[in-house]
């Protein structure tokens, strides 16, 4: 068994693909970045002229090295841009593309992380700004280049350092006073910005500025007191919105005379449920969206924004994981597609209203439920006979499907089917090896 997955799709694209139509091969192997190299290198054979083609191979991230290196040579730019941007590109052919006649591929080459060190010290020194840029937004740049990238005469190479974050704390507390105020902003946004650089930026001028401070998961409750009286309000609903905002401050917020930032503390995942209580019964019907939402939300709070007269707070409490079965299954029933759309999506939804929905009449309902991981085996395989091509294909990529289901599916009449489920296959043979 273990060498038949691979043959069955080399056969599945020798006898269905290999004279299908642009749009099937696209989409079936081409976006899938699941299909298999023995694949990408066949159908490159075929279609070494089709520009199309090329293009998409150069950018799918199993196509193999040896196929890489043929399509770094190629004379369509947009096939070896492909190829410089492909994580899968060895970093001799990366090598060889930063040194690329045409500008933009040298660019894609100094961003990949793959490209060596001693290339992107090499880039860093060019006089192209475009070069200085991706060498100080790739992550593999080293400290002491990146160092000296920080002070580049160029506002947009200091800024792609402040983005990167493998930026030490020393060149982001250097940057932090910088003149222009999007590479501060970029130091308060940046995930590694220690907290006290970022209380230092919550006194900043700029808005952009501060807006990033209340914004960053690092934001240190000192910083965050400062911003609770911000006279902007989308820094004060980044307040609200942040983790790290203590109860007291949310309290202050939740009473904050602008939609905007109420609504930020109603999505705030460490909310209390009395706040949350509290907002629930806002005039405005985005705040009540917020808490329906919210997964802090209590069952009986939920239950009853599950009768909200905006249908808005309606769908949000049909999408939130925490809504009870019992309101779950009354939404499922509701006229509207969108409630029923929302509640196939939840992995809460009961077993038997993902059965119910999967027979629904649109087939974006039908659809969620092919993509709900909790969906039955016997749901997914009615889906997998479903008339609508964008429901069925996607019940072979479904966790709850299993070895035999996809074995079956294999032999489907709908080559595509066939075709997906064979990936499957050797997908999870992969998995299990």
């Amino acid at each position: 068994m273990e060498n038949n997955y691979i043959n069955d799709v080399i056969s599945s694209y020798q006898f269905d693909y290999r004279y299908a139509a642009w749009g099937e091969i696209n989409e079936d192997i081409l976006q899938d970045e699941n299909t298999p190299p023995e694949v990408l290198d066949m159908l490159y054979e075929d279609n070494k002229t089709n520009p199309r083609i090329l293009r998409a191979l150069a950018a799918h991230p199993r196509a193999s090295e040896g196929l890489l290196k043929i399509l770094s040579t190629d004379l369509n730019d947009a096939v070896r841009w492909g190829v410089a941007d492909n994580l899968a590109t060895s970093p001799e052919v990366l090598e060889m593309l930063a040194t690329d006649a045409v500008d933009i591929i040298r660019y894609r080459a100094a961003q990949n992380p793959r490209t060596p060190v001693s290339v992107l010290k090499k880039l860093s020194n060019e006089e192209n700004t475009l070069l200085r840029i991706a060498v100080a937004s790739n992550i593999r740049t080293p400290l002491d280049i990146l160092m000296k990238l920080s002070g580049d005469v160029d506002d947009k190479v200091r800024l792609a350092v402040a983005k990167n974050p493998k930026a030490s704390p020393e060149i982001l507390l250097q940057l932090s006073d910088d003149a222009n105020e999007s590479v501060r902003a970029e130091v308060a946004q940046n995930p590694v910005t220690t907290g006290e650089i970022l209380l230092k930026l919550a006194g900043d001028r700029d808005t952009g500025v501060r807006e990033k401070v209340a914004d960053n998961i690092n934001t240190p409750a000192a910083a965050l007191k400062d911003l609770l009286d911000d006279p902007e309000a989308s820094v004060r609903e980044g307040v609200g919105e942040n983790r790290n905002t203590p109860l007291e401050y949310l309290n202050k917020l939740a009473g904050d005379m602008k939609q905007s930032i109420r609504s930020g503390v109603a999505r705030n995942k460490n909310v209390s449920e009395e706040i949350l209580e509290n907002l629930s019964g806002d005039n405005d019907g985005y705040v009540r969206k917020a808490v329906a939402r919210n997964e802090k939300a209590s069952e009986n709070l939920l239950t009853r924004l599950a009768r909200d007269d905006d249908w808005r707070v309606c769908e949000n409490v049909a999408i939130n994981p925490k809504a009870p079965e019992k309101v779950l299954e009354l939404l499922s029933e509701n006229a509207d597609i969108y409630l029923r759309k929302a509640v196939a999506s939840n992995m809460s939804t009961p077993t038997q209203v993902l059965m119910r929905l999967a027979d629904d009449e649109n087939w974006m309902v039908r659809e969620n439920v092919a993509r709900n991981v909790n969906a039955p085996l016997e749901a997914l395989m009615k889906l997998g006979d479903d008339s609508d091509w964008r429901v069925a294909k996607l019940v072979v990529s479904n966790p709850n499907i299993t070895v035999e289901a996809l074995e079956k599916l294999s032999n489907h009449e709908n080559f595509r089917l066939r075709y997906k489920a064979r990936v499957a296959l050797l997908i999870k043979e992969s998995l299990i090896a």
